[in-house]
């Protein structure tokens, strides 16, 4: 008999030499267990449709594709400005633009941003005769450099010498320097070209150094180049 229970007796247990039976309270039958497959399975179509939209937006955000782009990424308060192919392009520079750049980097700490020049060093720009005359001697001018005195409306400047401008400007650069000069602070003559450039390259080719003003006066001594384009 049971020592915690006087009352209640506990089984024998069955001799070793007999088997337990299935209905026994000392056997439990161990159920069957399928073997775990080694096949993935497949997963769900949708999943795929989901991901595939989502990889869509995300590109189109960087690629700016029709209605997706732009309006997608928040620049925020002073951010870039996205390009949009609506946009028109910017105007390009004309010739007097372009020519008052090259002023401002080249000519304009001796003859001033206003073209006045500086009173008996450097000749004033501003209605010139030699802006304003022959664009092959102002072309000299500017090509090969100019030393000594020089007369400017009956006024005498006793420049310093001009440097040479054929190596450090280009053709370009220098038919939109004249056009700038010739067309600034009151002054009218008609723009310089790139073609009357070369021309007077391949005029002046010979002349090594700076001219002096009675040399300048053989270049069209009577007013414009007859050479020159309208």
């Amino acid at each position: 008999m049971s020592k915690q229970n006087p009352q209640v007796e506990s089984p024998q247990p069955p001799p070793h030499d007999v088997a337990l039976q299935p209905k026994s309270p000392d056997f439990i039958e161990t159920p069957e267990i399928e073997p775990l497959s080694l096949e993935k399975e497949p997963l769900p179509i949708w999943i795929y449709i989901v991901c595939g939209v989502a990889l869509f937006l995300t590109g189109s955000s960087f690629t700016g594709f029709q209605i997706f782009g732009n309006d997608m990424l928040d620049q925020g308060p002073g951010g870039p400005t996205l390009s949009s192919s609506t946009q028109e392009a910017a105007a390009p520079e004309t010739p007097i633009e372009k020519g008052k750049a090259v002023f401002g980097q080249n000519c304009a700490s001796c003859h001033q941003a206003s073209g006045v020049g500086q009173p008996g060093s450097y000749p004033p720009l501003v209605k010139s005769e030699w802006v304003l005359g022959s664009k092959a001697r102002l072309a000299a001018i500017l090509l090969k450099g100019l030393q000594g005195s020089v007369t400017v409306d009956n006024a005498t400047f006793s420049t310093m010498v001009m440097p040479a401008q054929e190596s450090v400007l280009s053709p370009e650069k220098l038919a939109d320097l004249m056009t700038y000069i010739r067309g600034s602070w009151g002054n009218t003559a008609g723009p310089v070209t790139v073609d009357e450039v070369n021309a007077a390259k391949t005029k002046f080719t010979s002349k090594t150094t700076a001219y002096s003003e009675a040399e300048l006066l053989q270049i069209a001594p009577n007013g414009p180049d007859p050479t020159d384009k309208k």
